[in-house]
């Protein structure tokens, strides 16, 4: 996501808003100053105001375009949503994620009935935390549901088995074993098969897909459950390639352990503007964890060699037990030929826009709840 610190620099210039189609709606303040960030959905009214239809957004109203093609035709009393896109140059796309109304057809004045929101709007609308694939891959969940259909379907039991063996313990974490996890994970599938390839051994989303459809035929438990977490990962498969065009680079997924809740991870990096430095590696990790409780690990990289640490931990003993361990981290970032440049250790929850959220510059043990 883009933050405010990230569009400071736009502030001063005021930069054209765009429809998709780049329809112009007006010059316009910086997305800074509107509190638009990159992603974020937004609801926007159609209002008659000033002898004309004006578009209702962060509190300001913004002309329509007079030469709107007959798909985008609009009206006052309308309500639509729009994804954020933000430009290299400072502008803003509007992408519209619901129909756009139409005018009534001469056969009937009665209202439309509302359109549920198609495939691709409900991916985009999902929270991005994950919770339904952080719940199926905990512990015990997807081997009970293996087992429901294993009588019926054996060859999918087995599938879903040989998955669930290429989990590693959370002590047994090494770089070739989460390049494994990747690889198997399933949101790569689409750009493997792009190149004619397919993942090595069984991957978590086709072995879900396959699962899905097991038990829907049984009518068992667990189909709620299952189809939840396939959305989950394409809307985060989805939220990556959109990322592309954007001003960040970002990619989610969710680690499963043998012996542990499931790890998120996100990996962001925004794209180097002209005349500026270039811009910090960022791994965000939330889990919760039965022996550590609930922690959120903020990991910044920058000059590729400076790694700046922020550790919101919840319990106050697993807080003190990390920062007595940080001459240690230390040295083997060292040994790897990294430099700690800070570690801070607070006790207490992580901010609700961790994205968002910039360290303060003094202070390693910062305990929030005094």
């Amino acid at each position: 996501m883009i933050t405010g610190a990230e569009t400071a620099h736009l502030a001063p210039r005021h930069s054209p808003i765009f429809l998709e189609g780049r329809l112009a709606l007006a010059d316009a303040p910086s997305a800074q100053e509107l509190g638009l960030q990159e992603g974020q959905v937004v609801r926007a009214n159609v209002q008659a105001r000033e002898g004309g239809l004006q578009l209702g957004l962060g509190g300001k109203f913004f002309d329509l375009p007079r030469d709107l093609p007959p798909s985008l035709r609009l009206s006052a009393g309308d309500n639509l949503l729009f994804r954020v896109q933000v430009q290299n140059d400072g502008s803003i796309v509007l992408r519209p994620l619901t129909p756009t109304p139409t005018a009534p057809s001469s056969a009937s004045t009665a209202a439309a009935p509302g359109v549920w929101p198609g495939r691709n709007q409900q991916l985009e609308l999902r929270p991005p935390d994950m919770g339904m694939l952080s719940q199926l891959l905990r512990p015990g969940v997807l081997d009970a549901l293996a087992r429901q259909v294993a009588s019926a379907s054996p060859q999918l039991a087995m599938v879903v088995d040989q998955w669930l063996r290429q989990r590693t313990s959370m002590a047994q974490l090494t770089p070739d074993k989460l390049k494994q996890l990747f690889s198997r994970s399933g949101w790569m599938n689409e750009a493997l098969s792009a190149q004619k390839r397919s993942p090595e051994g069984p991957d978590l989303k086709s072995a879900l897909k396959l699962l899905l459809g097991a038990l829907e035929k049984q009518d068992a438990d667990g189909v709620h459950l299952v189809k939840n977490a396939i959305d989950d990962i394409e809307s985060r498969q989805m939220a990556a390639a959109e990322g592309l065009n954007a001003r960040e680079w970002a990619f989610s997924i969710m680690l499963p352990f043998r012996d542990a809740d499931p790890v998120s991870l996100r990996f962001s990096k925004p794209r180097r503007q002209p005349g500026q430095e270039t811009p910090p590696f960022v791994i965000q990790l939330h889990t919760r964890n039965q022996d550590l409780g609930e922690l959120w690990l903020q990991t910044c990289i920058s000059q590729q060699t400076d790694v700046d640490m922020v550790m919101w931990v919840v319990r106050e003993d697993i807080a003190a037990k990390a920062q007595s361990q940080a001459s240690a981290l230390a040295e083997e970032l060292e040994g790897a030929g990294l430099r700690m440049t800070r570690l801070q250790i607070v006790h207490g929850s992580a901010p609700q826009d961790l994205a968002n959220w910039v360290p303060p510059d003094t202070g390693s043990m910062v305990d929030v709840r005094t």
